[in-house]
């Protein structure tokens, strides 16, 4: 099979690698290398090589076709702080392809629930994010009141959350359900880095994304997203008799209830008109001045959701399909070493930073 330049790419961005580095490391001009990219100079068997040397890939990893999907609104989104640099979503990016592409093969060969992910087209709602969020909750048959485990919600209806390591505490997580190949369900990569309730509300985020934005994103598509994580964690028939006579105590007592953070629980309650946005900004310069508008209080974080059936997929590999890291590694296109490191070590429970 002939090189696909594409993967050169995606295996340089992974590592953290600029054109420059690469070069030095295959003792190369930056152009050449930049015309091995372009698919405009050839990749010898030897070239080959080096390529898998210097990247620390297998010679077959550059040989894939899967398709690249990139920043496209469409397919994939990401909640994100605006000072993330470049080189870090390049990396992520590249990262986050290669685990999909991962999942892909591996799903070829285990069973996962059938995909029950609805998708909605906004307009038939007349343009009401609250009533889609109500109409996700139904189809999943979710009872009034707080989601006790969203994760296991989004697992239920065929969606995987996957334990990520953005390399920065600035990513909270992203979802992703390109079209191609259809039988892929929606992954949503998830922050090791996330406090517990932080956690809950990028996931419904993501997945506002994944039921409204698919094929039709729009400039309010983050602000939707949050609409739909709002009403989809904090019904408004079903909180608003909980946000009375609200104060920083009030909002500490309904957090382990609500399971989402005082601050959301506060903007909730100015948003249903619970809290006159005087008494909000005297709540947010409170709560600023304690420090919980960065961290709030440790003695109330909430139990970090473990993605089960993600790790039920792995398992499978090793204890029922009886896989040893070589056989998988050479599945999934990776070192023997790194295919242990990523699936046969013992897996890694999302934590919280203090």
């Amino acid at each position: 099979m002939a090189v696909n330049a594409e993967m050169v790419r995606i295996a340089r961005e992974s590592r953290g690698m600029s054109l420059k580095e690469l070069a030095a490391r295959l003792s190369l001009s930056e152009a050449m290398v930049s015309r091995i990219e372009g698919q405009l100079a050839t990749v010898t068997e030897q070239r080959l090589g080096q390529l898998a040397e210097a990247l620390g890939y297998p010679a077959a990893f550059f040989e894939q076709t899967d398709r690249v999907f990139g920043f496209g609104p469409s397919h994939l989104f990401h909640r994100k702080r605006q000072d993330v640099p470049a080189k870090t979503l390049r990396v992520m990016h590249a990262q986050v392809n290669i685990r999909r592409w991962h999942l892909i093969r591996m799903l070829r060969v285990v069973e996962t629930p059938e995909v029950r992910m609805p998708y909605y087209d906004l307009d038939d709602f007349g343009g009401r994010v609250e009533s889609v969020a109500r109409a996700v909750r139904a189809a999943w048959h979710l009872p009034a009141g707080p989601v006790l485990n969203l994760t296991r919600a989004i697992e239920d209806a065929g969606g995987i959350v996957v334990p990520f390591d953005f390399g920065t505490n600035r990513i909270d997580g992203m979802g992703f359900w390109p079209p191609d190949p259809p039988e892929v369900p929606p992954i949503f990569f998830a922050s090791m880095a996330s406090t517990g309730d932080r956690l809950r509300f990028t996931l419904c985020h993501e997945l506002g994304h994944i039921v409204m934005h698919r094929d039709y994103p729009n400039a309010e598509m983050e602000k939707q997203a949050d609409t739909f994580a709002a009403e989809f964690l904090m019904p408004a028939e079903d909180v608003r008799p909980y946000l009375v006579n609200v104060d920083l105590a009030r909002l500490a007592s309904l957090k382990p209830h609500w399971r989402v953070s005082m601050s959301a629980l506060l903007k909730r309650a100015v948003d249903l008109g619970q809290v006159t946005r005087r008494h909000a900004t005297t709540l947010w310069a409170q709560m600023g001045r304690m420090g919980y508008r960065t961290r709030e209080p440790h003695e109330l974080d909430l139990p970090v959701e473990t993605p089960e059936l993600y790790l039920e997929i792995l398992r499978a590999f090793p204890e029922r399909l009886q896989y040893a890291p070589a056989d998988l590694g050479q599945m999934v296109n990776l070192s023997e070493e790194e295919t242990r490191r990523l699936y046969f070590a013992p897996p890694r429970r999302l934590r919280m930073l203090g």
